[in-house]
């Protein structure tokens, strides 16, 4: 089976935007040949789909990698190494590619994975997303579609 996963959180702005994704593409039916799930802020979820029946992933979220808001990229987690601090795993403040590499670990079948990081505009306390990312928001569907399809 193949998943997009959206990761967020509606509450915080631009941080939802995973979510919202993976919800355009299961209202509109878009979802043929895989599942599209909204995993929302408990990053372990995603470790739930390291099993052998899961042939891909495909992880949509709000990632501060230092382009302009609105700006996407789309890698492999073998492709980065990540900076971010956390003080400890949990079901709120977690890091996807520490997720990833906890999995491998413990010798969990980790399927390929590639992530569609989209630059926040904000990500504090608001329900709507940034202009920044409405403006770009078809794009962000296509760039799922294109890896989870690939």
């Amino acid at each position: 089976m193949r998943y997009i996963l959206g990761l967020g959180n509606y509450a915080m702005g631009d941080d939802g935007i995973g979510l919202r994704v993976v919800e355009h593409i299961g209202s509109h039916d878009l979802d043929t040949g895989f599942e599209a799930v909204e995993v929302g802020n408990d990053g372990l979820l995603v470790m739930t789909y390291f099993t052998e029946e899961t042939e891909r992933l495909v992880i949509v979220d709000a990632v501060e990698f230092g382009g302009q808001p609105g700006e996407f990229t789309v890698f492999s987690p073998d492709d980065v190494e990540s900076h971010k601090t956390v003080g400890r795993i949990s079901t709120h403040e977690g890091d996807v590619l520490k997720l990833i590499g906890l999995g491998r670990e413990l010798k969990q079948p980790v399927p390929p994975i590639r992530i569609v990081a989209i630059e926040p505009q904000g990500m504090a306390p608001d329900t709507g997303l940034s202009h920044a990312l409405q403006d770009h928001f078809d794009e962000y569907v296509a760039a799922a579609l294109k890896e989870i399809r690939s």
